[in-house]
This record gives structure tokens, C-alpha cells and sequence, in this order.
């Protein structure tokens, strides 16, 4: 997310985040520890418009209203309520963790039915003044995190990682 807090500018565009694409942040060993993804549709749609899908190998549930069309090797389109998509996740992921993979509508909506565990957060120094926030204003409830580790970059990011307290 930007400094400021959004994940994408009020067109839902992410290109400010190109600057900060060549370093790693630990992103293959991370991988590794994902058992299934959950994405939102609009998550979904500008991934494959990237260069492709490069998830294959991952269980993948695309979480969308609407049917989703030619889905690639190991995903499919999934519109069941979140206990159900919970589940699924947790049987596909096994002893392996589930990435919700965005966007902001899909974190809030397991944020709120509590069933985020953990959260690393990469805050980008950019200030985008506006656009998609990460977490809705809407909150009924303050949540409670602890902060377990913050890794910062020599470029200026920070991850930040976070349990969340029950």
C-alpha cells in the first residue's frame, strides 16, 4: 500500500508501484508457503492483463458475482459465501497458508467475518493524495494487531507483519 494507504489510484491503476518492482522482499520464499490463493475479480483481471497468470501451480479461487471466462491452469470462479470459500481454502492449502491475493473489497469482507490470521503489509513510500483505500472506513469494530516483524528497504519500503489479536 501507499504511504497514505491505498493499493491502487482512483482508476485502479497500480503503475505507481513500477519503481519498486526490481528488488525481491522475499517474494520466492514467500511463495513457497502458500498452499491456495483467494483473489477478487478485479485483482484477477489486472494480473492476467500483466502477462498472463503466474500462479499455475497454486489452487486458486477467483472470488467473483459475476462467471469468470477462460480461467487458467489451476484456478476456477468461485461466488460461495465465506464460510464455504474458508473451507475450500483451508482443505486446498493444507499445512501451507492461504494468500488473500486483493483486492481491497475481498480483504475487508474476511477481515470482518474475522477470518484473517495474518497480515504482511508492504508500505511503498508514495503518497498518492487518493484512490482504492486497503481497509474500508467502515469498520464496525477496531481490530487489534500485533506487530510480529517490520523489515525495512533500502529503497525506502517497509514490510510490516502482523497477527491479528483474537
Amino acid at each position: 500500500m501507499s504511504l497514505d494507504g491505498y493499493i491502487a489510484d482512483e482508476d485502479g491503476d497500480v503503475h505507481w508501484l513500477e519503481a519498486f518492482e526490481k528488488d525481491e522482499y522475499g517474494y520466492e520464499e514467500f511463495l513457497e508457503s502458500v498452499g491456495a490463493i483467494l483473489t477478487g475479480r478485479v485483482t484477477y483481471d489486472q494480473i492476467r492483463s500483466f502477462s498472463g497468470w503466474p500462479y499455475k501451480k497454486i489452487p486458486t479461487l477467483v472470488w467473483s458475482g459475476s462467471k469468470v471466462e477462460d480461467l487458467p491452469e489451476g484456478a476456477r470462479g468461485w461466488s460461495e459465501d465465506i464460510a464455504k470459500t474458508a473451507s475450500w481454502l483451508s482443505e486446498q492449502a493444507g499445512e501451507k497458508d492461504v494468500w488473500i491475493l486483493g483486492g481491497a473489497l475481498t480483504i475487508q469482507a474476511f477481515l470482518a467475518a474475522g477470518m484473517i490470521e495474518k497480515m504482511d503489509i508492504f508500505v511503498i513510500p508514495v503518497i498518492l493524495g487518493g484512490g482504492i483505500r486497503i481497509f474500508s472506513e467502515d469498520v464496525s469494530e477496531p481490530q487489534m494487531l500485533n506487530l510480529e516483524n517490520c523489515q525495512p528497504y533500502a529503497n525506502g519500503v517497509v514490510k510490516l507483519a502482523y497477527n491479528l489479536r483474537k
